[in-house]
């Protein structure tokens, strides 16, 4: 296999726009005004789905880069309690959560991992399995939030 294109592949994956939306179309025009609003039957806003998206993301890419990081529980270490964001907190979780996937992009290109030895740490994780569990969180997420989004600049009425 060719280790370089693989790299590039999932750099591809990861940045999204192939098979989903791309994370900046999303978000650019997402209804701020909306953003603290519970939809009915869903049990988080769409402030917690992006907050969740940066933690994860931080989480899985400092879980990649630091053999001395230990992860919070599972789950209810990953989501935040409700609560009213801001627009500036909503912004800054943007920020970070494009910085924290440069991260992972850099672990990427770096030629001298190896994508498929386990880490010396852990439980026989990979950087190859990290990378697509990233992808594949985001993505999900991307769709959730499309959703969302869809849902709160719709006629219907949130709760």
């Amino acid at each position: 296999m060719n280790d370089k294109l693989l790299r590039e592949q999932l750099k591809t994956l990861l940045g999204g726009g192939d098979a989903h939306i791309h994370f900046d179309d999303l978000i650019r025009d997402f209804p701020l005004e909306h953003i603290n609003v519970l939809l009915e039957g869903l049990p988080y806003t769409a402030w917690q789905v992006l907050d969740h998206m940066r933690f994860a993301q931080w989480d899985i890419v400092e879980f990649s880069r630091n053999p001395d990081y230990v992860s919070p529980p599972f789950p209810e270490g990953y989501w935040s309690p409700p609560a009213d964001a801001t627009s500036g907190e909503w912004q800054d979780a943007i920020t970070t959560f494009k910085k924290d996937l440069e991260g992972m992009l850099e672990l990427l290109s770096d030629e001298s991992k190896d994508l498929f030895a386990p880490f010396p740490y852990g439980d026989g994780q990979t950087l190859l399995r990290e990378a697509l569990l990233l992808a594949d969180h985001n993505a999900y997420h991307i769709g959730v939030l499309t959703v969302m989004k869809r849902s709160l600049t719709s006629s219907s009425s949130p709760k």
